[in-house]
């Protein structure tokens, strides 16, 4: 197999490039300061692959970790810069990756097929054994210190693209056998990683700073600033603030409606961010709830009104979505259904007396916040006389409802690149709600099938015609209600440049440079 992989060709998306542009850099060239980050939280850990981490935090362990293979974020397409340099496919489940010599973790270690070994069994037992299960790592072999054979547990087409993603950032063995593996109690591990960016300092309540790693593998490839100091600000608007103040050079996840303002403004730059991950109202169609009926999910349909959700959540960015595959997406099928969809409340109610409710139905939605979202689709369902009681819990105890199947209906994103991941969380007979921490529970023959298919096609064609079929009995059986393309906005100083997005949508800050 090349060792550059093309798997699909994706359309160019109009706001956001998606490849730094490329810049060489003597030692003398580079910066000395460091880069203040305003991000919307304090971390729970910064341990990829075993801990759940949120997708700021990633950004953070990206500049610390790096992940296995390097792919670009739209197109897939794999690269053999980053720490696997040559992969080669030898059956259906089994696959060769080569480790590039020489790469040193931040202990001074270098890189093994052992560390690689290592990971996948902690990452199985981990918080994210949801993609590592996929894996049948009692089958892997050690070639030698820089070959192993990865075996995965049936045929999976996206294999090598998802050792592309946030959950699979390269640990050491030593470091992270040491704090316990998987059932480490530790918040981070000081030399684990392989990146441009070393640990060096977390401040509880008040800052992370990482250092600039001057001994990273790629000596003509160091990072540019000197460091990066990550500040915990909550509030959205006070973020955005402290880079128009210069008190900050970067805010994550800033407004997106107060977009136009930012833009407006010479003293910052605002970038909009197109993750082309889906928005998706999940239907629970498994848990024998009122949703198992395909007519009271047809009247969710009709009362939906995507495109006020859409101004809402998105401020008018991003594109309608018919199911949980994105439309910028390799895989979309080019249908458009739901896009200028009549709202027919009388069809609702016509649909919910037929399936048993003429005095309408109460179906319970899971969130863990407060969100005009909801309310939203609150009040649109009880047009049609459907009541949604809003249960609000904080992550880890709503993902355990999640993963029991105690809901009706939550709103999620679905990744965009894993498109694999997307038709498990509609596979209800082949996944349970743990193996997707939630997802339809739709449990049909037919989907199953189909699935089977999106699954296991290498051939590029094949997949194609799988997900057509897929996305066309998902519109027809209404299996739950994809809602919009989710897109970022981040503000910064207008001479940073070289932001990327990787892995689920995560902001990359491992390439910025200074335009001065």
């Amino acid at each position: 197999m090349k060792k550059r992989l093309t798997v699909v060709l994706c359309m160019v998306l109009a706001f956001v490039a998606i490849a730094a542009p490329a810049w060489q850099a003597s030692a003398a060239e580079l910066s000395d300061e460091i880069i203040t980050v305003v991000v919307q939280g304090e971390p729970n850990s910064l341990i990829p692959d075993v801990v759940f981490l949120g997708n700021y935090i990633s950004s953070i362990t990206r500049l610390i970790y790096e992940p296995m293979i390097i792919a670009d974020y739209q197109t897939l397409e794999l690269y053999d810069t980053g720490l696997v340099t040559n992969w080669e496919q030898i059956s259906d489940t089994h696959y060769r990756l080569t480790l590039r010599q020489g790469v040193k973790f931040h202990n001074g270690e270098e890189l093994t097929s052992a560390d690689i070994l290592y990971q996948f069994q902690q990452g199985a037992v981990g918080a994210h054994t949801d993609h590592y299960g996929l894996f049948d790592v009692d089958k892997f072999e050690i070639e030698d210190d820089y070959n192993i054979i990865i075996v995965t547990k049936e045929p999976w087409a996206q294999a090598l693209e998802l050792l592309s993603f946030n959950t699979f950032m390269v640990m050491s063995k030593t470091e992270l056998e040491k704090a316990g593996g998987a059932q480490t109690t530790q918040q981070y591990l000081t030399n684990a990683g392989t990146g441009k960016y070393r640990f060096k300092e977390w401040v509880p309540g008040e800052y992370i700073l990482l250092e600039r790693n001057e001994d990273y593998w790629d000596q003509d490839n160091l990072g540019y600033f000197a460091g990066f100091k990550f500040v915990f600000v909550s509030d959205i608007i006070a973020r955005a603030l402290a880079v128009q103040s210069g008190d900050a050079d970067i805010a994550l996840d800033a407004s997106l409606p107060n977009f136009r303002i930012y833009d407006a403004d010479p003293n910052i730059k605002a970038h909009i961010q197109e993750t082309s991950t889906v928005s998706t109202l999940f239907l629970n169609s498994g848990n024998g709830g009122p949703l198992e009926d395909v007519r009271v999910r047809e009247a969710v349909y009709w009362l939906i009104n995507k495109e006020a959700i859409r101004q809402i959540a998105n401020a008018g960015f991003g594109k309608i979505a018919d199911t949980v595959i994105s439309p910028d997406g390799p895989m979309w099928d080019g249908i458009v259904e739901s896009e200028g969809k009549a709202i027919d409340v009388e069809r609702a109610k016509q649909l919910l007396a037929e399936a048993g409710y003429p005095n309408g139905v109460t179906l319970k939605m899971r969130a863990m916040r407060e969100a005009e979202v909801n309310t939203m689709i609150q009040e649109q369902l009880r047009q049609g006389g459907i009541n949604v009681v809003i249960e609000i819990a904080e992550l880890p105890v709503h993902f355990e409802g999640l993963a029991r199947g105690d809901f009706d209906m939550y709103v999620s994103s679905q990744q965009f690149g894993y498109y694999s991941e997307t038709v498990r969380t509609m596979d209800g007979l082949k996944y349970g709600y743990r193996d997707v921490m939630g997802g339809s529970g739709y449990k049909n023959e037919e989907m199953n099938a189909i699935a089977a298919r999106c699954y296991s096609a290498f051939d590029i064609d094949e997949r194609k015609a799988a997900y057509a079929d897929f996305q066309r009995h998902f519109r027809e059986n209404f299996a739950s209600i994809g809602l919009h393309t989710n897109v970022g906005l981040l503000i910064s100083r207008p001479d940073i440049e070289g932001y990327k997005l990787f892995g689920v949508g995560v902001t990359d800050l491992s390439g910025i440079y200074s335009t001065k």
